[in-house]
């Protein structure tokens, strides 16, 4: 009998935990992440890839700072379903392995993809809320 409770005791906890294991999105503008300032982000396209039905986000960011962006950093935004930008469909982020001095620039790219939502009913879809962060 007291094997049983023991087994009660070991197996009850490890169940509840396995079952709350769900499938959640990239977390964006989470307050315990370091935001980076002084960076100017250019959006130079958003389009749906259709045949892998994601989002993708291409453009640049520039250091205005006087302070040089050690890497890694990372550059977050959220997408929306349209220009309206009223109605999230969420956020990723990607990173970027060169630290930028005052004045210069790179290129980056973020993809969206949704267990969720299908993002192919989005066709005019954009991205918003950029940043640029320490993880």
């Amino acid at each position: 009998m007291r094997f049983i409770k023991y087994l009660y005791l070991f197996i009850i906890p490890i169940l509840i935990i396995s079952c709350d294991q769900t499938t959640t999105e990239p977390v964006v503008g989470s307050t315990q992440d370091t935001q980076i300032s002084n960076l100017s982000f250019n959006v130079d396209t958003t389009y749906l890839e259709a045949s892998a039905s994601r989002i993708v986000a291409k453009g640049s960011v520039t250091n205005n700072g006087s302070a040089q962006v050690t890497s890694p950093w990372y550059i977050e935004g959220q997408f929306y379903t349209d220009a309206t930008y009223k109605i999230k469909l969420g956020g990723n982020s990607t990173q970027i392995g060169v630290p930028l001095s005052r004045g210069q620039s790179t290129f980056w790219t973020i993809y969206y993809t949704s267990s969720n939502e299908n993002v192919n009913n989005y066709p005019n879809c954009r991205i918003g809320d950029l940043r640029g962060i320490y993880k």
